[in-house]
């Protein structure tokens, strides 16, 4: 599950049901949507949650072992490392469309130079 907590009161405001234990809770720069990766078994997808309904919107598969994920400055793509098919993947966060399959051996963390400056995820 992903939790949604009201960041005055700390009160639980919903419960997301999502495919398995999430590693990365990652939102989009302009806070529309959070992505989320999953731990083992399930690393192999990702799943949307849009912020304004609190619902799961996308389920997709972009390869085994999805380790990190990176948004571009401004949110209209994601980065994401495929490590045990040794390639990333870069979707169009509005359409969910798959943009490119770029190889790479073993990818694991994604960092733009544009969050070098700021802490955490």
């Amino acid at each position: 599950e992903v939790l949604v907590i009201d960041q005055s009161s700390w009160q639980l405001i919903k419960r997301i049901p999502v495919i398995g234990q999430p590693v990365f809770v990652m939102a989009r720069p302009d806070g529309r949507q959070v992505w989320v990766n999953f731990a083992f078994p399930d690393n192999a997808q990702l799943q949307v949650i849009d912020v304004k309904n609190l619902n799961l919107v996308q389920s997709l598969s972009p390869g085994k072992a999805i380790l990190h994920m990176e948004f571009t400055p401004r949110g209209e793509n994601i980065w994401v490392s495929a490590r045990d098919d040794n390639r990333v993947v870069v979707y169009d966060t509005s359409s969910f469309t798959e943009l490119a399959r770029l190889p790479a051996n073993k990818p694991s963390g994604i960092f733009f130079s544009s969050r070098a400056h700021k802490m955490g995820l």
